[in-house]
């Protein structure tokens, strides 16, 4: 298992072959004044993304270059009104506005570190970064001050949890160098809410389906309870942005093949199911995203 958690560090550091992000912009005035210098030079997210692959492979060919990701990256810019609910808010003459995505992939990475010392990885981390380096490291991003984190990822697929994030309404198809790129767009508050309320549903369920011994609960009860669990997380750390700010899922050029992504549509499904009771018809819904993800879920052993 230290193996395991040192290489999950790892993979966090350079980052994994295949990715999806969970991205959170936020307007300037919401940024951690660290940034301030970085805003007139923010970068929409084609180009962000094109900038930090490029870093990563110049690092990776560089033996002599540190593993970890600069301190200092491009702010991500896109306006407000990419999300297609965004519309509906701009009322009595408020216009439109930008908002900004911090990577803050050297804080992330760090977090593995921590997180792969705290489960007995610590003797073979210098293996991987030299101790000094991880010190110096720290000490580059002391002076940031904000909670929490504007990014989650997921290596293989999406969470399952991520979908009760969005309607299909949230869908955004754009075009760069000729090739379209997916992803789902909502104002995080609409998202937190529709989590919470997927949580509180999906626990309902679970607690229902427990009988008169809650303290024993069936394999499939505990599945759901777990569940509950997950987007409870998600929807917590959702709910600490304002109104303002929106939550982006970026799918990565992988999915394309499974284009237009059904999956928040089986996701709303599944939860309106559970609330009218049929946890057969819900179950079905779940297993349509499963079906779907699965051929990318089997890459993580096969490659």
């Amino acid at each position: 298992m230290t193996l395991v958690n040192v290489g999950t560090a790892f993979r966090g550091i350079i980052g994994p072959p295949i990715r999806f992000a969970l991205r959170i912009y936020v307007p300037q005035e919401e940024l951690d004044a660290e940034y301030a210098p970085a805003i007139p030079r923010a970068l929409d997210p084609f180009e962000g993304g094109v900038h930090e692959l490029t870093e990563q492979l110049s690092r990776l060919a560089d033996p002599s270059d540190t593993p970890l990701p600069p301190a200092r990256e491009p702010l991500w810019t896109i306006p407000f009104s990419a999300a297609p609910a965004a519309e509906s808010r701009f009322v009595g003459g408020m216009g439109d506005f930008p908002v900004f995505h911090a990577p803050q992939r050297l804080r992330r990475s760090l977090r593995l570190f921590s997180d792969a010392t705290m489960n007995d990885g610590a003797q073979l981390l210098p293996l991987l970064v030299p101790e000094k380096k991880v010190r110096d490291a720290a000490r580059e991003i002391s002076g940031e001050l904000f909670e929490p984190l504007y990014t989650r990822e997921s290596a293989y697929v999406v969470p399952l949890a991520w979908f009760a994030a969005f309607a299909m309404e949230d869908r955004v198809v754009s075009s760069h160098a000729g090739h379209e790129v997916h992803r789902l767009i909502a104002p995080a508050d609409t998202a937190a809410r529709r989590v919470i309320q997927g949580a509180q549903i999906v626990e309902d369920t679970a607690l229902a389906s427990a009988g008169p011994n809650a303290d024993e609960l069936s394999e499939e009860a505990q599945q759901a309870k777990a569940f509950a669990d997950d987007l409870t997380r998600l929807g917590r750390w959702l709910g600490t942005f304002s109104p303002a700010s929106l939550v982006c899922l970026d799918y990565g050029s992988l999915a394309d093949r499974i284009q237009p992504d059904e999956s928040p549509r089986d996701m709303e499904d599944a939860i309106e199911l559970l609330r009218a009771g049929d946890q057969g018809a819900a179950t079905a819904a779940l297993r349509r995203i499963f079906q779907r993800w699965s051929p990318l879920a089997h890459l993580q052993s096969a490659n």
